[in-house]
């Protein structure tokens, strides 16, 4: 390849490149424009102790992996706060009641409704909890502990291949169009571009790789911070209240799937679940669970 070539090449190599380099710049802006009400709320949720109810919002469920932000196990770590409170008993099947003798009314809002719930309608399950017209102010003031945080990281990770993929492609077309053959040939044969674009594609897609996935859970921080607050607000509970209670968070089997032996499976994850729970030997679990997420990108943590 002659000196002129080489210049040519090095002008149509830079020029994509670049171009890959900027539209990855405005994925990042995109993304920090994108999740700045989160990351403000996060930096004043480091200055004090997360909230368990709304911890037990944001991890899902007691095992790694879960969905963030499922309703369900944040109504079973308010019923299990009520049970440590001595505001409320859970039987073996996972119907709730109120403690006999007890009359006061907790102070967080969520656990009041609850307590108020159970003073109008002993013996719930946190399945009812959750499907029942008639506890909907419970549910209210339950969505209240919320955080505002997205449950996925998003699709940028896609769109960053894409445009690996566009930019090589697009590379290897203009300098096959101008007569340039491929670098470290010694056949300079403009055509081998047809081939060989995959080799740029491949180093590209690597750097797209930095992005972390669509699916994966933002703020692993966070997560963790989670993990310990509702470990330390649940230290004193017994094993047999989480798994009582997560025994109620199944509906109830009807009488064909009862005659059939049908078991009850986790079901898969899901943003708007309100019944599925999983196994409930790892609900019982859950104090115990304090490792690390392992979500990866330059762009998840708070």
């Amino acid at each position: 390849m002659s000196q002129p070539e080489l210049s040519e090449m090095g002008w149509i190599t830079a020029g994509w490149l670049l171009g890959f380099a900027g539209f990855n710049t405005v994925l990042g802006v995109a993304w920090w424009r994108r999740t700045r009400e989160e990351r403000q709320f996060l930096r004043v949720a480091r200055r004090s102790v997360v909230d368990p109810i709304q911890a037990g919002w944001w991890l899902g469920a007691s095992w790694k992996g879960a969905s963030a932000q499922r309703e369900g196990y944040a109504a079973e770590v308010a019923v299990r706060l009520l049970v440590l409170a001595g505001h409320a008993q859970v039987d073996e099947t996972g119907r709730i009641s109120l403690t006999p003798g007890q009359h006061g009314a907790p102070e967080d809002p969520a656990l009041a409704a609850l307590a108020a719930a159970l003073r109008r309608d002993e013996g719930v399950t946190v399945h009812e909890l959750l499907t029942e017209p008639r506890f909907a102010p419970f549910r209210t003031a339950l969505e209240a502990h919320r955080a505002p945080l997205r449950r996925c990281f998003g699709a940028y990770r896609v769109p960053a291949l894409l445009a690996a993929l566009v930019v090589s492609f697009g590379m290897s077309m203009n300098a096959m169009l101008l007569g340039n053959g491929f670098p470290g040939l010694s056949d300079q044969d403009p055509g081998w571009w047809t081939l060989l674009w995959m080799a740029p594609w491949a180093a590209l897609s690597l750097l797209a790789a930095a992005w972390p996935p669509e699916a994966s859970r933002p703020w692993p921080r966070f997560t963790r911070r989670c993990r310990a607050a509702l470990a330390r607000a649940l230290a004193g509970e017994s094993p047999e209240t989480g798994f009582s209670v997560s025994r109620g968070a199944y509906p109830p089997p009807t009488s064909q799937a009862s005659t059939a032996g049908a078991n009850v499976r986790r079901p898969p994850d899901g943003s708007t679940d309100r019944t599925g729970r999983g196994n409930s030997a790892e609900l019982a679990n859950d104090t115990a669970d304090l490792d690390m997420d392992h979500d990866s990108g330059f762009v998840g943590g708070d």
